[in-house]
């Protein structure tokens, strides 16, 4: 089903406009793109419209063909598409027999006012908000997810098809915290977790203990023996598999009815990069700033919030001189990776480059430690997934805005204190950041332009390359 991204800002402005008692209009505009055959939209502004051009007509609503017009016409201006809104009262809002019938009669206007956009007519009741997506050759269906992330991450969607995936007695122990209702939004939410090796693994299995019940896993690399030391989601039998088997395994064996879409592949293939954008949250576990500059980009350009994580140890027969991780949140409108920066730009050059270009660089000298196998221990990998998992798991249930970059420093290198460390750092947007010019422009960022270089099997390799400010790289 469709996706829809509502921009913090415009969602507070149409909740105080529908606010008010009795029925009131809006109409939201948006850009869209399309995942797995159904529209992905995120919301670029809104036009409230004033209660008193609404008439009533033999108990129907009616808004002025004028305002219609002047939605239509901003829309096709701007290369955007309209979201209809309006509001019921109840917890559960869905369309009344009056509804219905305006529906039949607006949607064939709007498909052939903006021909080839898919068009969104939704109905609010509170926090919940019921939606469906028409398109043409008679296309259409109900809005899977409706999410606004920023201060907070809201899943608003109220479907009558809803049912719970698990029995509420599992949660008995954490509903004190997320609620009930906060329960079900959780397994509403579509995750993406890239890369399911060593940190990714971890990752995966708090989320499904968590109760998210829809995953799209992407990873393009098989189990080996020397990931069996940190690998939770393998067995000694597992040395040969793919690693997003193995991940769905796991998800399966806490919750059997959960939606899992797994892709053995690179993140730069086109089949990935299609159901990764219709997702509502994304996590990255990757080892290279290759991956990662694909993915920095992919979040911005769709407004997907993205928490990257990231692990390294520096030792030297036998002595760790360095071990520690980060945990970075790209959230709309907030600072990038690059704006972090925690992306070498030589590194991402490196690993997004053909095999031949890299095989030549690597003989010729041209480049150094990137291809090294770096040091990885379980329990340093879980510290940085539970840290993760913690930061969605406050931010989603509301109890404070997500922090953007935490650093965990195991030994306490250049502290006061030699112990071990979880601290905020203080991060903010860059204004000359290349990365985000290309926010909220969705296909015009043409993230396919990577898939040229995508000409092995042969990829995202353990690096312990430094990036420009820390060597913390999410092993697999």
């Amino acid at each position: 089903m469709a996706t829809l991204r509502i921009r913090e800002d415009i969602w507070n402005d149409v909740n105080r406009h529908l606010s008010p008692l009795g029925e009131h209009f809006a109409f939201l505009r948006a850009r869209w793109t399309w995942s797995n055959g159904e529209p992905v939209l995120w919301t670029t502004g809104s036009a409230l419209v004033p209660d008193e051009v609404v008439t009533i007509d033999r108990g129907a609503h009616e808004v002025p063909l004028e305002t219609l017009l002047d939605n239509i016409n901003k829309a096709v201006r701007e290369g955007t598409t309209l979201i209809e809104v309006h509001n019921h009262g109840g917890s559960h809002p869905t369309w009344s027999p009056v509804d219905r019938e305006g529906l039949r009669q607006v949607v064939p206007y709007m498909l052939s006012s903006l021909p080839g956009r898919p068009y969104v007519a939704t109905v609010w009741a509170g926090p919940h908000i019921f939606g469906e997506w028409f398109g043409s050759d008679n296309r259409q269906g109900e809005l899977r997810s409706i999410v606004v992330a920023g201060s907070g991450l809201r899943q608003l969607v109220s479907s009558n098809g809803t049912r719970d995936a698990d029995r509420l007695e599992t949660w008995s122990r954490q509903r004190l915290w997320f609620t009930e209702e906060g329960q079900r939004q959780l397994g509403r939410l579509r995750v993406a977790v890239i890369g399911n090796g060593g940190t990714g693994s971890l990752l995966v299995q708090n989320l499904a203990f968590l109760g998210v019940r829809d995953f799209v896993l992407v990873d393009p690399d098989l189990a080996d023996a020397t990931s069996m030391n940190r690998l939770v989601t393998g067995r000694r039998t597992d040395v040969g598999q793919p690693k997003v088997n193995l991940a769905s395994r796991l998800i399966r064996s806490v919750a059997q009815k959960a939606a899992i879409q797994p892709f053995r592949a690179d993140l730069r293939d086109k089949s990935a990069i299609d159901a990764v954008r219709g997702c509502d949250l994304i996590f990255g576990c990757m080892d290279n700033d290759g991956a990662r500059l694909v993915l920095n980009e992919l979040a911005l350009a769709y407004q997907i919030p993205y928490i990257d994580l990231a692990t390294g140890i520096d030792a030297s027969q036998g002595k760790v001189t360095e071990a520690g991780g980060r945990v970075a949140s790209v959230v709309p409108g907030g600072p990038c990776l690059n704006c972090m920066g925690e992306i070498d730009p030589d590194e991402a050059r490196y690993f997004l480059a053909p095999d031949a270009e890299r095989v030549f660089a690597r003989d010729r000298g041209y480049v150094r430690g990137f291809d090294e196998v770096a040091p990885a221990v379980v329990s340093l990998n879980a510290s940085v997934a539970a840290a993760a998992v913690n930061e969605f798991a406050v931010w989603f249930s509301g109890i404070r805005p997500i922090n953007i970059l935490s650093e965990l420093d195991l030994i306490g290198t250049g502290r006061g204190k030699t112990a071990q460390w979880l601290t905020p750092k203080r991060v903010v947007r860059d204004p000359e950041c290349v990365h985000c010019l290309i926010a909220a422009t969705g296909d015009e960022a043409n993230l396919g332009r990577y898939a040229a270089s995508l000409d092995s099997a042969d990829h995202l390799k353990p690096v312990s390359g430094r990036g420009r400010n820390k060597s913390y790289k999410a092993e697999r």
